[in-house]
């Protein structure tokens, strides 16, 4: 059984709603349904990031950097995101809301973007009583046309059921360690999921055990998303002979990270002398007149030399975890 619209009406200020941008109030006339709210897209939205694979067994290694595998993409009102034949983004609702105590509450997308091949969960679609946050939307194009997506518009509609008696337990108390009270719709924490906790604890699955990752957690702190995605494949590489304390463990990842520091620098420094040679051969050509077929294959192959050494200067350089980061990390935590 669903509210209607008039017991939705009358149980406004349980549900506690809010919207963050003043130009975009919610509207209780024009978005309360017969037995539902529209519920706006907000404009934040989260792209799976190509080539990543995500690894259920590390998760404490989650916790240092936990949304490394998304793009994190802002909108502003006026622009737009296209969402292609076949592809995934996570976004959320606009308005944030409480879930009334002696109600559930299901997230279903609406039918004019689902006749477009639209579709607004993936599964999650369900809040327990209790729950607070901006809704989680897994938007799924199963269409063979790109979509364009633009903040604000009605994608989803929010239905109350009501229990059939009061829970001994609201979502969001300690008890429970609820993962998304406050939610911001962002991408999963489903490694804070106790049952996968247990069920790892108990399997000692992975390719490190739960107490090395935990030591890893503490001693290696916050570093940039590529430090970690980097030292998650040092340890995937590592037999698990040669792992010893976390200290020792870390110590040889940082040897890597300089090595790898290294590397970079002399291929930066190879492209320059490249650059150098390929400037002065062409431009000795310049003097040399008439113009010939050699000229112009001289010139092209000088074009591109440039192209790669420019592009190699104009990429941040990469942040690395290497010895003095191992050794200052080290003192300050002395």
């Amino acid at each position: 059984m669903y509210l209607s619209d008039t017991d939705i009406r009358q149980r406004l200020a349980e549900l506690n709603i809010e919207c963050h941008d003043p130009k975009h109030p919610f509207s209780a006339d024009e978005q309360v349904q017969p037995c539902s709210i529209d519920l706006r897209l907000s404009n934040v939205f989260w792209e799976p990031q190509r080539g990543a694979t995500i690894d259920l067994r590390k998760r404490a290694l989650m916790e240092l950097e936990p949304r490394r595998y998304y793009k994190r993409i802002p909108l502003r009102p006026e622009e737009f995101i296209t969402l292609k034949p076949g592809k995934m983004l996570i976004a959320c609702t606009y308005e944030t809301f409480t879930v009334p105590t002696n109600c559930a509450a299901k997230i279903e997308g609406r039918s004019s973007f689902g006749r477009l091949g639209l579709s607004v969960h993936c599964t999650g679609d369900f809040a327990n009583p209790g729950y607070r946050g901006n809704f989680p939307l897994i938007l799924t194009n199963h269409s063979p046309t790109p979509i364009r997506l633009f903040p604000f518009i009605p994608i989803c509609q929010l239905m109350l059921v009501p229990l059939s008696s009061p829970p001994a337990r609201q979502y969001g108390e300690s008890v429970l360690q609820s993962k998304y009270m406050d939610d911001d719709g962002g991408p999963s924490y489903w490694w804070r999921d106790k049952r996968i906790r247990t069920l790892q604890e108990a399997l000692a699955t992975g390719h490190i055990d739960i107490a090395l990752q935990e030591e890893f957690l503490n001693r290696i702190g916050i570093q940039e998303p590529e430090v970690i995605v980097r030292f998650e494949r040092f340890l995937t590489r590592s037999h698990r002979s040669e792992l010893g304390s976390a200290q020792q463990v870390l110590r040889a990842f940082a040897e890597s990270e300089e090595r790898l520091r290294t590397r970079n620098r002399i291929i930066k420094g190879l492209w320059i002398v490249l650059l150098t040679v390929a400037a002065s051969v062409g431009g000795s050509f310049i003097t040399s007149k008439p113009y010939g077929t050699w000229h112009y294959i001289v010139w092209t192959l000088t074009a591109l030399c440039v192209i790669p050494c420019v592009r190699a200067f104009t990429i941040p350089e990469t942040t690395y975890y290497g010895i003095r980061e191992h050794d200052s990390y080290a003192r300050t935590n002395a």
